[in-house]
């Protein structure tokens, strides 16, 4: 795992190479007004002869093509224009800036076309602009150049293609009755169909690499590398766009300048361009093509070698080597050193002064005044009012535990505790973020260091949650009446449950048995059922709403509850406990056992907690239901090894008389304490 401070450098200097390469506001101002000044004054070439050549022919015939131009769109003689290479992709760097247009015919382009174009283009350019532009004729590469004749020196490449440059002559002659014969001064035919793969390319690009993120930035950072170092100048252009993206798209998350730029190092030092390698095939081509294929064994390990030791200047932190410029330094964070009213807002903590009169030099290490620092005007401009993060300040690394969690589901009370320089203090509260808060308000109270302000936000934050938990109940039941029908939708989620903590149908039942739930309605489609059930108690039906039977069913129940036991609501959330009496069994055979025994000890009341009864002692809580009454520890020691130690004292059944013999693996029964009397 790479340490952050790494990964941000070499952002930084990834990115402070991209700045110095990127081309200026004014050089792309100035390429974005060529371009779209050549743009406008092609499509006016065109107009234009459109316009002579509707002017040879008669008009007879002139209607008849404006019919059939209605039909079809193309028959323009130049059919439109369209930007490739650098300019499409946006790729252009201050060394390389080339700029290239496609000029689509309808038919094969001629020596003649061009020479058209080109003596047309300068006329309609001087209509557009006042700019001064110079066209020449490229012949050998099917293009007319346009140039400036000031600063920045531009020239922008306008080669004419047709989409029928691509069909292959072989199947032209199994055609039958078709005879297409080539004009003499037909255009070069693979420029052409480099120019249509160029096309191609510039679509791919704009769709699936000029959304990645960095990818843009390290083609122009490689491209750079490329004009410098020798061995990468082979991978320049199509085969070094395809790598990135391919790099780059294949990672699970969006990657920094710096990280992106060690990804594309990684992916050709694991040898993929080696001889015998995977390859790099060509998305852009029907038959499976290896872009890569034109390279020798030589430039395929001259790149390998190159990338791998980038990737040990990079492991090194030497990425300043590696895009040739100076490393930069390393950036700290920026701390205020202003002085206000005697405060200093520095990250030094604050002390109290020493008191000078002391002699003791270990009494000169005082702690600080920690109450008068949260009084102070730093702490709180700095910090929140927040008992919390006050107490942070004081104690830092405090740890709250839960210790428990009480209460039914809708209402439950947490307890935390802490323990702050061997003092453990308790709180609780209705959620594990105000027990915190009351917890850290009667810490602070301990120290002396709470104020108002702690007590009224935990009011306020008690009155927020009880008003939410209000709110939510009232708002997720709707209820409806109509004559002796009660309907009741639940809009929560989660169990449907009284206020007792149980299910509504399950209480219902417990009260009036033998009820019967009949499906009335089932409405919506099959991703969004609504299901409505009724009940029909002492003649009043009550129904519930819901997406499934089962909601729909606790709905009625729960309406039938709220309406015929209604003082049930607040019996459920206090349940009285009855204390159970002392009967007359239980004295008369603790006297008994007394006078078996010699002794004076009864036994005691129920069973211990946590723990699993012994073989042979009475099961924990057996006997409970009769209240034997409890004896007063006595320090007696065991006489026959039947007495427990560690907990209540239980009886065993070898501490009674040795002419009842009872197994070990049984507990005595009530039935035995009557054959003992």
């Amino acid at each position: 795992m790479r340490l952050l401070r790494s990964v941000a450098n070499d952002d930084r200097h990834v990115m402070a190479k991209h700045a110095s390469i990127y081309p200026s506001s004014e050089d792309l101002e100035a390429v974005q007004t060529m371009v779209s000044t050549v743009e406008c004054a092609l499509k006016q070439v065109s107009d234009w002869l459109d316009g002579v050549k509707k002017a040879v022919k008669s008009s007879s015939e002139a209607t008849e093509e404006s019919e059939t131009n209605k039909k079809d769109q193309s028959g323009r003689v130049l059919s439109g224009v369209v930007r490739i290479g650098l300019v499409a992709k946006g790729l252009l760097i201050k060394s390389d800036m080339d700029l290239e247009l496609v000029l689509m015919c309808k038919e094969k382009p001629t020596e003649t076309l061009l020479r058209t174009v080109k003596g047309s283009l300068p006329i309609q350019i001087k209509k557009l602009t006042e700019e001064p532009y110079e066209v020449v004729q490229c012949v050998e590469e099917c293009a007319a150049a346009v140039r400036t004749t000031k600063e920045p020196f531009l020239t922008l490449k306008v080669i004419l293609t047709s989409p029928l440059m691509r069909e292959d002559p072989e199947k032209k002659e199994e055609v039958e009755n078709v005879e297409m014969n080539d004009p003499p001064d037909i255009l070069d035919r693979q420029i052409c169909l480099n120019a249509l793969v160029s096309l191609r390319h510039a679509k791919w690009f704009q769709a699936r690499a000029n959304g990645l993120k960095s990818c843009v930035i390290i083609l122009r950072i490689l491209r750079d590398l490329c004009n410098r170092d020798s061995a990468w100048q082979p991978l320049k252009g199509w085969p070094l766009e395809l790598l990135c993206e391919k790099a780059l798209g294949t990672c699970n998350r969006p990657l920094g300048a710096g990280e992106a730029l060690r990804r594309v190092f990684e992916c050709i030092a694991s040898g993929i361009l080696l001889p015998g390698g995977p390859g790099l095939q060509d998305p852009c081509e029907k038959e499976p093509t290896d872009v890569l294929a034109f390279l020798t064994d030589q430039e395929r390990e001259d790149v390998t070698f190159s990338a791998q030791h980038a990737l040990r200047l990079l492991a090194f932190g030497q990425i300043s080597k590696v895009l040739d410029m100076e490393p930069l330094p390393y950036s700290k964070p920026a701390t205020s050193s202003t002085e206000k009213e005697g405060v200093s807002t520095s990250s030094s903590p604050v002390k109290r002064p020493c008191d000078n009169d002391s002699e003791d030099e270990s009494s000169k290490k005082l702690k600080p005044d920690w109450k008068k620092m949260i009084d102070s005007k730093y702490l709180q401009k700095s910090q929140p009012a927040n008992a919390l993060m006050r107490l942070n300040q004081l104690k830092y690394g405090l740890q709250y535990k839960l210790i428990s969690q009480s209460g039914p589901v809708h209402a439950p009370v947490f307890e935390m505790s802490v323990d702050v320089d061997g003092t453990t203090y308790k709180a609780s509260g209705p959620s594990k973020k105000i027990a915190k808060f009351h917890l850290a308000v009667k810490v602070l109270k301990a120290l002396g260091c709470a104020t108002e302000e702690d007590n009224e936000y935990l009011e306020a934050e008690e009155k927020t949650q009880n008003k939410s938990k209000v709110d939510s109940k009232s708002s997720n039941l709707t209820v409806s009446t109509s004559g002796n029908i009660t309907t009741v939708e639940v809009k929560t989620q989660g169990p449907i449950l009284t206020n007792g903590g149980k299910n509504p149908v399950m209480e219902l039942n417990e009260k009036i048995r033998g009820l019967r739930y009949d499906l009335v309605t089932e409405t919506g489609t099959s991703n969004d059922k609504r299901f409505v059930m009724e009940v029909e108690v002492d003649g009043h039906k009550f129904r519930g709403k819901g997406p499934n039977k089962k909601v729909a069913k606790a709905s009625a129940a729960l309406a039938a509850l709220d309406k015929l036991f209604p003082q049930n609501k607040e019996s459920n959330r206090k349940k009285k406990t009855v204390p159970q009496s002392k009967s007359g069994i239980t004295s008369l055979m603790s006297a008994a056992v007394q006078a078996v025994r010699g002794r004076t000890r009864v036994l005691p009341r129920g069973g211990y907690v946590g723990a699993a009864a012994a073989t042979g002692y009475l099961p924990a809580g057996y006997g409970s239901p009769y209240g034997y009454s409890p004896a007063p520890p006595a320090p007696v020691p065991p006489v026959y090894g039947g007495w427990s130690s560690s907990h209540d004292e239980y009886l065993q059944y070898e501490d009674y008389p040795r002419s009842r013999s009872y197994p070990p693996s049984h507990s005595l029964h009530l039935t035995d304490w009557f054959h003992i009397l």
